[in-house]
């Protein structure tokens, strides 16, 4: 196998507690990232999804080292990120870059284009004047845009305009990755599907790789080869983007799926069922992310002892990825042999009713 271009290993990211009610009192800190490994090929586009709070945002920043882990490492090609002092060498900056979720937020309002394109032209590339015009004006055309465009200000345009001007900018140092933060969540759906069609075109022609970030599974099962899935911190299952839709095996991704909207009234039906079966018991909110046990373990319908007293190992699975979950382990068997063990079908029969693995298809 050839060495992934990014390569995360055993990573934890702490934010320190504020204060509390008190001025002697001091909240507790909270682990928003837990152990978490995944790697990234080279031109590959691995999507990263779970729910708000789960974690994927803060291991996105932590890859462009605008945050400091506390244990873990990463690595992109030859550098090693966790190793870096204060300031991060220039030529991390050119190999790892950000298309962000609200291209309002991300563009500068009282630049050009022709500005905010050039900018990283100029401080990466050493571009001045006419050159850096005129490759601002190439960028603009490889992302569906012309160079008329240059010289207006991002409010004249279209929110999938301005993505596609973010898209722009990040292409402007040829990176190797690409970090998308929810990059089409604040787009409608047809604008979606041009924006993630566009992203596709540009891996092809410019063979970077990409961190797609999400909540949505639909949209990241159409974008992306491999699926990391992410609950309260921890990394719960890893597999191919078809596998993880079709044949999930942690029952989050499960939860996820039947999150997912469908058209077909019968479909949208039993996906509600099955919701509310994967639901029952969940009392009050989600607390802190524990750090000896299964995150998952006061919503999930399999729950045992187990769950609450350690957090599982990583188990292949036969989808071809890996799963942390009990269930996999020291759970149901079929036959004498573990969940992890079984063919995906096995696998789906013996956790879920027909109803319900029908209703997650």
């Amino acid at each position: 196998m050839t060495e992934p271009l990014l390569d995360i290993d055993g990573l934890t990211i702490v934010f320190p507690g504020g204060r509390g009610q008190l001025p002697w009192q001091r909240r507790p800190d909270v682990r928003a990232v837990q152990d978490a490994s995944l790697t990234v090929g080279v031109g590959e586009t691995v999507g990263l999804v779970g729910e708000s709070g789960s974690g994927k945002t803060t291991l996105g920043r932590a890859v462009l080292r605008f945050l400091t882990p506390v244990e873990g490492s990463i690595r992109l090609g030859r550098f090693d990120v966790t190793s870096f002092g204060r300031v991060v060498p220039p030529a991390y900056r050119n190999a790892v870059q950000v298309v962000f979720q609200d291209p309002v937020g991300s563009l500068n309002p009282s630049m050009v284009v022709a500005d905010i394109v050039g900018e990283p032209l100029m401080l990466h590339e050493g571009l001045k004047g006419e050159a850096r015009r005129a490759r601002a004006a190439e960028l603009l055309e490889q992302v569906g845009l012309r160079a008329e465009h240059l010289d207006r200000y991002p409010h004249e345009f279209s929110g999938g305009q301005r993505q596609r001007i973010a898209i722009a900018r990040a292409l402007a140092t040829s990176p190797d990755l690409i970090v998308l933060d929810e990059p089409v969540s604040a787009l409608d759906v047809s604008t979606q599907s041009q924006v993630i069609n566009l992203l596709e075109q540009l891996q092809r022609d410019t063979g970077a790789a990409y961190l797609f970030i999400a909540h949505d599974l639909a949209v990241v099962r159409h974008a992306c080869e491999r699926i990391v899935v992410m609950y309260h911190s921890r990394i719960v299952e890893t597999a191919p983007a078809d596998a993880i839709c079709e044949q999930p095996t942690h029952p989050y991704t499960e939860l996820l799926l039947a999150s997912i909207p469908d058209p077909d009234p019968d479909v949208q039906r039993r996906k509600s069922e099955h919701r509310r079966a994967l639901t029952r018991g969940v009392t009050g909110a989600i607390g802190a992310a524990p750090t000896d046990s299964c995150p998952f373990a006061d919503r999930c319908p399999h729950v045992m002892d187990i769950c609450r007293e350690s957090f599982p190992d990583e188990v292949a699975t036969m989808t071809g990825g890996t799963v942390a979950c009990h269930l996999h382990t020291s759970g149901p068997r079929l036959g004498g042999r573990p969940l992890a063990e079984l063919s995906g079908d096995e696998a789906v029969t013996s956790t879920r009713r027909p109803a319900e693995k029908e209703a997650t298809t």
